[in-house]
């Protein structure tokens, strides 16, 4: 029975594997029973097919025997003749620890991994049970109690779980079999952390009422996946009926019932952000798009990036510093890095502005201070703040225009997407 049980498990391995463009991969291993199984699969299967595979260990160094871990990674790597790559993770900050381990570990291997390569992972069925309540007790949407795929995709890079079907209790049994040498991570029995906690309290006390619990669960995976994945393509669907330019237009979103709102903001930060709205994050959003507050109101994102709303549009605004410059002559003669933005002559020639520019030098370029004025209508100037606010250009990105200058006169107020030219200019 464990033998045809090993051989189901390997075919298994492999018919993932070989569905798969790529034929090269890299197999992320801890030292636990589970990573170490999955490298001697995967070393039976390079003996008889085209596969070919290397394997990398990144140490979080918070485990008293991390370095045996590693030991252990090493051994069994020159055991199986699998080139290894060891890999180091130093964290200070104890809150939070395991999400930002899990952030760090996943940035090293897509680091580590080649274009030609997929990344191979060791989560079990098991895993995937853990994962779902972990993410059902943290509040999260119909994609994220979707929980874990067998194959996934992270910055273009794949992320293959060959396991993912297959039993905890048939891993282990597997291992006995083949004899493998593994260790315990000592950090896995401190129930300070919340995974730990799931796995070894939550988990078993439930199995003990409900022997089933694993195969309600997946069908409950399922139709989470199946409920994401219509969201997402009604999301996809009333996109461009909503985004313009990148940027949420807050009348257009409330054409739609109120309950498709905060699904479809999820959608829209993921597909331009790529990604993921908290719970807090969601809420904050919808709180002001529902408030008549147009102070510029925001939500700072935990990758620091800031969602403004301004009339009725919400934007997305990197917080990267605009960078203030003293005022500078401009040789119209070559291309000009002015604070954040960088002007090219051929793109000045094909707007119909370098000529008339050239024939006005010298050019003196400025940056926005609130108080200039431009005259665009050859009688009377206007406050160009004024022309700002009346174009619904936001403060952010009139802080981003370039201001033209000859003797003393604003020619040209610049900027990637606007530009008003003066009637002195024409």
């Amino acid at each position: 029975m464990v033998n045809l049980n090993h051989n189901y498990i390997k075919e298994t391995v492999k018919k993932n594997l070989c569905s798969i463009s790529k034929k090269k991969f890299l197999i992320a291993i801890s030292g636990g029973i589970d990573s170490m199984l999955l490298l001697k699969i995967c070393s039976l299967i390079s003996n008889e097919s085209r596969l070919s595979f290397r394997a990398i260990h990144i140490n979080h160094n918070t485990s008293a025997n991390s370095k045996e871990m590693e030991e252990c990674c090493i051994k069994s790597c020159d055991k199986y003749r699998i080139d290894l790559k060891i890999e180091n993770i130093y964290e200070d900050k104890k809150n939070n620890i395991e999400d930002r381990l899990r952030e760090k570990r996943y940035d090293i291997l897509l680091k580590n991994t080649n274009e030609d390569e997929s990344i191979l992972l060791g989560h079990h069925e098991d895993d995937q049970i853990e994962t779902f309540i972990y993410r059902l007790v943290r509040g999260s949407s119909p994609k994220g109690l979707s929980s874990i795929k067998k194959i996934s995709y992270r910055d273009k890079k794949i992320l293959c779980r060959p396991l993912l079907t297959i039993s905890k209790n048939d891993i282990v049994n597997l291992a006995d079999f083949y004899d493998i040498e593994f260790i315990n991570d000592i950090t896995n029995s401190d129930l300070s952390f919340d995974r730990n906690y799931i796995r070894n309290k939550v988990i078993p006390n439930i199995k003990n009422r409900w022997s089933h619990f694993n195969k309600a669960i997946s069908h409950t995976i399922n139709l989470q996946n199946d409920y994401a994945v219509i969201a997402e393509e009604f999301c996809s669907k009333i996109y461009d009926s909503i985004i313009i330019n990148e940027e949420l237009c807050i009348s257009r979103l409330n054409v739609f019932s109120s309950h498709i709102h905060s699904i479809f903001i999820k959608y829209w930060i993921s597909k331009t952000l790529k990604y993921d709205l908290s719970k807090n994050e969601t809420s904050n959003l919808i709180k002001i798009i529902n408030n008549d507050n147009n102070d510029y109101p925001k939500c700072i994102l935990k990758n620091n990036t800031s969602i403004i709303r301004y009339n009725d549009m919400l934007y997305i605004v990197n917080n990267n510093e605009i960078k203030k410059q003293p005022s500078q002559l401009w040789d119209p003669k070559k291309d000009v890095v002015f604070g954040n933005s960088k002007i090219y002559i051929d793109t000045l020639k094909s707007e119909g502005l370098y000529e008339n520019l050239r024939l006005k030098a010298p050019i003196t370029l400025k940056n926005f201070m609130g108080n200039e004025r431009i005259m665009l209508n050859h009688h009377d100037y206007q406050d160009l703040k004024k022309i700002f606010q009346k174009n619904s250009i936001p403060m952010w990105e009139r802080e981003r225009f370039v201001l033209f200058y000859a003797k003393n006169e604003l020619l040209l107020a610049y900027s990637n997407n606007e530009k008003f030219i003066s009637s002195q200019l024409r």
